[in-house]
């Protein structure tokens, strides 16, 4: 490893930790306002509906942030201490920190339907994840962040382990369907796309479980 890249990574750690943080407490305050609800202690939360599409959306960057830190941590051996790669880490992490502020509305109680604030923010979380993601993984081809040694190491797994063969191919469909999310506006498409993206992650997980020199 790259013993610069301890210092880079400290940054990393603590804008992706925010991020996580930020998500996180988009689903406490959803779960606070139902138990207010159900215990009818709180009249405004009663008219609020939550709805599938924000809790889904939000299901989705949280899973696609750990996704994105293995793509940093596959980049170890290349990055160095220059200001161009802080530029860079900031520009990435912060926008992502961005983003997920964005996801779940901050007052819930002055949304009534959690579906129209999707319908307002999705496009613009959507389209910076996809961006986001894009540019990771360009850097990380640019940068050759995946040595001799890491891809002859998924060649072999693509070979024994016919699971990660399979996941490693829908995961490719991931950008196709992040841009069809962008820009659909059909409610049962977007729960659908949401719900493959979600799945073809933590498959992809699954199928690299126990196998050595992959992520």
């Amino acid at each position: 490893m790259n013993p610069q890249f301890d210092y880079i990574f400290e940054l990393f750690t603590l804008l992706i930790s925010l991020a996580v943080a930020e998500m996180l407490m988009g689903f406490s305050r959803i779960l606070k306002m139902r138990a207010r609800r159900k215990a009818g202690v709180d009249p405004t939360a009663i008219s609020v509906r939550v709805g599938w599409l924000v809790p889904l959306l939000g299901l989705l960057v949280l899973i696609d942030l750990a996704t994105f830190w293995s793509i940093i941590w596959t980049m170890r051996g290349v990055l160095d201490m220059r200001i161009a790669t802080i530029f860079g880490v900031l520009v990435l992490i912060g926008g992502y920190y961005l983003i997920a502020t964005l996801v779940f509305p901050d007052e819930p109680e002055l949304w009534p339907d959690f579906d129209a604030y999707f319908w307002q923010q999705k496009r613009v979380v959507v389209g910076g994840v996809l961006l986001i993601n894009i540019a990771s993984t360009v850097a990380s081809l640019m940068l050759g962040a995946q040595g001799a040694e890491q891809v002859a190491a998924a060649q072999k797994a693509a070979l024994e382990h016919p699971a990660f063969a399979i996941s490693s191919m829908i995961m490719l469909l991931n950008f196709p369907a992040f841009l069809w999310l962008a820009f659909s506006r059909r409610r049962i498409v977007c729960i659908v796309l949401m719900g493959f993206i979600v799945f073809t992650q933590l498959f992809h997980a699954y199928a690299t479980w126990g196998l050595e020199g992959i992520l």
